[in-house]
């Protein structure tokens, strides 16, 4: 790969674990930002933490110092979680209904910035995305598992102290065929 990327010029990002993508997903904090809303909460899904990582940075580099930020994983796959038990990256057996949650390893630089920025990590069960799946369409939208993790936990009450609060939720992900949707939602 790197022989590839030297020979054509060409950058290639790992899917999680890239300092470039992390960055990236940070700009959607400040898109939150821009819009005037300052949350206390934010609830972001996890695979191998890329997404919650940019978007916990974002909010806390830009000075929400108090905003509780949660990475949301499946009970299934809880690469994070483990890894913060352990105190480093961790790499397990996964299954989930949520492929896009459940890498088998959490990644490094991931893993620093959630122990850094992130408060803690939430576990849901496949259930509580199938659940979460059927809200969101019986409301007109479409949710692949891995999109609904936050607001699993959210519905779910996983989430501490939420009264009064402004809550910042992250749905992600409509990438499930009709007939996919079908079968889950059964």
């Amino acid at each position: 790969m790197k022989r590839y990327e030297q020979t054509h010029g060409y950058h290639v990002l790992h899917s999680f674990d890239d300092k470039d993508l992390i960055a990236g997903y940070a700009s959607a904090s400040l898109e939150i930002l821009e819009e005037d809303v300052k949350p206390d909460i934010v609830l972001v899904c996890c695979g191998g933490g890329g997404l919650v990582s940019g978007v916990a940075s974002g909010f806390k580099l830009s000075g929400l110092k108090d905003c509780r930020i949660y990475a949301v994983e499946p009970q299934g796959s809880p690469t994070m979680y483990e890894s913060y038990k352990k105190g480093s990256p961790v790499t397990m057996r996964v299954k989930s209904i949520a492929g896009g949650l459940s890498p088998p390893f959490a990644g490094t630089r991931t893993f620093q910035h959630c122990k850094k920025y992130v408060k803690d990590v939430i576990l849901v069960s496949d259930q509580e995305l199938l659940d979460t799946m059927k809200q969101f369409y019986k409301r007109g939208l479409v949710a692949e598992p891995s999109g609904c993790a936050a607001m699993a936990a959210l519905l779910g009450g996983h989430v501490p102290d939420i009264e009064g609060k402004k809550i910042v939720v992250f749905v992600t992900g409509g990438n499930v065929t009709p007939s996919e949707m079908v079968s889950l939602l059964q």
